[in-house]
Parts: C-alpha cells; structure tokens; sequence
C-alpha cells in the first residue's frame, strides 16, 4: 500500500466496494461541505444528506485527507474521521467537532425514539435513516413552518437536521441509509478495528491491481481506487456485484458503459469481469432488446437502448482469455444472437438492410450533431458494431461447435459491410442517412460519422485510410480525438457529445487504428488521452474539454477510469 495515496473526495466519490452510499466534498456551491450521497437514486435525487463541522454554533474551515479507507477532517478547533462501515451505514468519530446533518429533500420528516436513536424518512428517495449517536448530545430539529387549518394556525417542525455536540470533546456518530427500515444498529461500534478491516479489503483489491509504467502508478492506484469504490452488491436486478458508472449523479449501469469496465476490471479478476459483461443481457426482453440503465428497487428503462458494441467488446475478451467456461461462451451466444436480431428487425425502419437509431440516446451519442436533421437515423457506426458483434458471433459458434451458425454469421457480416459501403459511403466519406427519405449531410461534423473506423482492417484500405485523413484533419487535438470537429460552428466546450473528448469514442477508435495497421497513431492518442486525464483534468470525469483537457460533468466515472487503465496497460505508455 503507497501510503501518499490521497483520494481528492472532490474529484472521487468517496465509497468502498459494495456500498449503497458514498461522500462528496462540493467547493462551487458558495459554502463548501460534504454531500452524503444514497447511490440506488440518479441525476440529482441521490443527494441525501449535507454535512458539516461546527465549534460553537459556527461552521468550521477545514482540510480532508482521505485515505481510501478512512477520510480524515482536520481544523484549528479540532479533528474528525469518517468512514463507510459496510454496504448501508456511515460513522463519524469526532474529537473536538460538533457535527451538523441536513436532510437534502422536499418530502421528509423525524422523530427521536431515544436519548441516542433517531429515525428520518425521504418519501423522496424512498429511503429511511436510522442514526444512532454514541457519543455527543443530539438535536433533531427543523426546519419549521406555519400550517393553518380554518382558523387555526400550527408550527410545523420537520425535524430534518441533526446537530451533535460534543460531550468531553468526543463525539460518534452512526447513520444507515436503507430502502429497508432498521429497529436497531449492529453494536458496539469498534472504530480502530473497523478502519482496519476496510484497509486490509482494499489492500486485497490494490494486490490484483496490474503493473503500470512508473510515472502512472501514483494515479493508476488512485484510479484503482476509483474502480473498486463503485462497486454496489448483487440486490435485486443487479444479479452480481456491479460497477455503477459513478457515486455521484450518474449512479446506474447504463447498456454500453458496462462494457470497458468488464475489459478493465478482468485484468484483474475474470469472474467479476464478466459479470459486469452479462449485466444487461441479465434483463434481456424476450425480443432482444437490452434495457437503457437500471437500479435496484428502482426502474429498469426502456424505450431507448444503447448501441450494440457488445460483440466487440467480448471479442476483445475472448482474444485476452483462452479459459472462458463453455457455459458463459453459449450464455453469450445466446445473449448476442438476440440482440443482434432485435437490431435487424425492429430497428430497420424502411427495410433497406441498414438499422437506424431512432434518436441520439440510442447510439449512446445522446446530442450528437449527426441527430440534428431529425430521427430514425441509418448512422454509420451502427451497422459496423454489428458486422464486429456477427464476427463475435461466429467465432464463439465455433468454438462451442456450431460450424453451420458460424458459416452464417461470417456470410451475414460480409453482406451487412457490402451493404454499409453502398448505402452510406458518399462522395469519398461515411454519411448518416434519415431512414425512408434518405436525406443526408454531405459533410458532416460529428466524431460518429468516423466510428466505423472501429473496423480496422475489416474496412477496404482505401476507406480505413480516408477514416484515418479525416480523423487526424478534423477531428484530433492535443488531448484526444474531439466528438466535434472544432472548426464546427456547431462545436461546444462543454457540448456533451457536441465538442468533448470521451472516453469510450477514444478506446474504440484507438483500437480500431491499431487492427487497421496505425499503431503508431493508435499509441499518440492513447498517450494524449491519458496525459490529459491524469495531468490536466486529474480525475476520471465523465468528459473533457476537447481544447484544454478541463474535467466535465460527473466525477469519478468509471468508463473513463476503465478506459485510462486499459490505455496505459495496452500501450504501456
């Protein structure tokens, strides 16, 4: 263990493998705090709880060094841990600060059962809390507001916020976030003891850690960190322990995201990996179909769905790991042949032999520009996910000894890429065609437009080499490949897909240049993309300025952590 390791809480949910809560430190909300979060809610509604330090009726200044097992709260007026003990409850051990707790919801409320017991409900979050203040003198209270009724008027109290002092100078605090209510905490609470359990755990993750360059390890262990922190436990339609996409904001599995943190993680333990691999087709709908993202106790999302880069993705795995038991090979085949059905059947609106994504969130490129000439779009990269997940297919119908299947996924792969280069090569280009009217932008400006470079030596040469022109013309910067051409007038900083580098765009088009015969080119962007991260962002986020390497939208995302590590182990870089 590199005892310099420092987690940066603003930059990394803090957590531990298995949790259903994390901590965020926010400094751009004018007064900075800690945001306790309940990761089975997304998009805002995980916030649970605001938490901050006190001397005197007055919040305190203070530093966090927060080891990947412990965050340490240091001040003037005293000193705090803070600690995940298991995959539901938080302690806070205190030695000279008054602690301050603050519902973060419209529809809660409180109660005091005891002199050290508490219980707070969120109709909003579906969640209760039970707290349990073992050292300290507690008051629940707040905020209050008037309620009349006919003549009568009432002070309301919500009783939201808990305040601990400390008695003696120490104070100790248990809560639990749970969907399922709880009578009693486990006891005693044996601080020391419970620190260490959580550092041997992630000392035992850290060992399976793969080697890195020197100049990374420093960030690959906090990146390591990153990983194994976002893991929730198997409940309800998680039917293994999953990696979410981040603890904070973004806390689902979305249908595409899941596929470079199975690459990453089995590096370090295949099993877990392709766990994360089936976590979809563990949901599959009878006709094929994979669900967008799901939690548990929550909603599984249709409607729309993510594209298919599934076969890809296991054929990089099967070309990793020779040992990948027969029966997860024909749970696969299975999975994929379905999926890849579902896309030839209901998703080719005209019946001309190319699907189409009916809008942006379907291709995973949400507000791609490519979208803007309107839905039900024969984008290119789409049929050249599917021609890779029908080699897939053959390849394991091999392998499991369906030579008949595999002579017919090889055939159909081979027609499906002769029909891509007669419907949507134009003029020198991929274009993106509407569905039945066939309408197209002659130039377009979108990174999506270049996907089928993922192809590699699939394509023609001369194709594969005018994917290459356009890339290097258009499209890459010093930090990585742009999802915008910048010379865009479309082009946008903070874009979404409209401008920002991503990290699943980066990892399929490296690998695509690498198969195509540019390593060379592969390993440059490779280099940038990770320098970029790691110097410039110094975080794993959901996506970058394309221009100055800035970190963009949710901390801590996993795909980008999974993507840094594969990078810099493939290109040793």
């Amino acid at each position: 263990m590199n005892e310099a390791t420092i987690i940066d809480v603003s930059r990394i949910p803090f957590s531990r493998f298995g949790a259903y809560v994390s901590v965020t430190y926010e400094k751009n909300r004018g007064d900075k705090h800690l945001i306790i979060h309940n990761v089975r809610r997304r998009f805002g509604e995980d916030e649970a709880y605001e938490l901050n330090f006190e001397k005197n009726d007055t919040k305190v200044d203070y530093t966090i060094v927060s080891r990947p097992y412990v965050m340490n709260i240091h001040s003037p007026a005293g000193n705090a841990r803070l600690y995940i003990r298991d995959y539901k409850s938080i302690v806070i051990d205190s030695d000279g600060l008054d602690i301050s707790l603050k519902q973060l919801c419209k529809m809660g409320y409180g109660t005091q059962e005891n002199e050290r017991q508490f219980k707070l409900i969120s109709q909003d979050q579906k969640i209760y809390t039970l707290i349990y203040v073992g050292k300290g003198k507690a008051l629940l209270s707040g905020p209050l507001y008037r309620k009349k009724i006919g003549n009568r008027e009432f002070i309301v109290d919500r009783r939201q916020e808990l305040r601990v002092k400390c008695e003696n100078e120490k104070a100790l605090v248990y809560f639990e976030i749970s969907p399922i209510e709880s009578k009693r905490p486990p006891l005693p609470i044996n601080v020391e003891d419970e620190i260490m359990e959580i550092k041997k755990e992630w000392e035992s993750f850290l060992a399976k850690m793969p080697p890195v360059p020197d100049h990374r390890k420093n960030y690959a262990e906090v990146t390591w960190y990153n990983l194994w922190s976002s893991f929730v436990r198997a409940e309800d339609v998680y039917k293994s322990d999953i990696m979410l996409m981040s603890k904070k904001f973004m806390c689902s599995v979305w249908s595409w995201d899941h596929c470079f943190n199975a690459l990453a993680i089995a590096e370090a333990d295949l099993k877990m990996g392709l766990d994360q691999f089936l976590a979809p087709f563990e949901l599959q709908a009878e006709t094929g179909v994979l669900p967008d993202y799901w939690n548990p106790n929550s909603e599984v999302v249709w409607a729309v769905t993510k594209p298919p880069i599934h076969g890809w993705c296991f054929g990089k795995l099967m070309e990793k790991y020779n040992n990948i038991p027969e029966e997860i090979l024909r749970k696969v085949y299975y999975g994929l042949e379905k999926w890849t059905d579902w896309w030839l059947t209901y998703r080719d609106s005209d019946n001309d032999g190319i699907p189409d994504y009916p809008q942006g969130c379907d291709s995973g490129w949400d507000n791609s520009t490519l979208f803007d000439i309107g839905f039900f779009l024969e984008a290119p990269d789409l049929p050249a996910y599917l021609i890779l997940q029908m080699k897939t297919l053959a390849r394991i119908a091999r392998k499991i000894g369906y030579e008949e299947k595999a002579s017919f996924w090889e055939k159909k792969a081979r027609r499906l890429l002769e029909r891509l280069y007669e419907h949507s090569w134009v003029n020198g280009r991929f274009v993106a065609k509407l569905s039945r009217t066939h309408e197209f932008e002659e130039k377009p400006t979108s990174l999506q437009a270049v996907m089928p470079i993922v192809l590699g030596d699939i394509l023609d040469k001369d194709k594969f080499d005018r994917l290459v022109e356009i890339l290097t013309k258009d499209f890459l910067t010093e930090n990585g490949p742009a999802t915008e051409a910048p010379s865009s007038p479309l082009y946008e900083s903070d874009g979404y897909w409209r401008g920002p580098i991503w990290a699943p765009s980066t990892y399929l088009i490296v690998d695509g240049l690498k198969r195509g015969g540019r390593e060379d080119l592969a390993k440059r962007i490779a280099k940038s993309f990770c320098d970029m991260v790691q110097y410039k962002a110094k975080g794993n986020y959901e996506n970058f300025d394309a221009l100055t390497g800035k970190g963009l939208r949710a901390p801590g995302y996993t795909w980008t952590a999974s993507v840094w590590m594969l990078l810099v182990r493939e290109y040793w870089i």
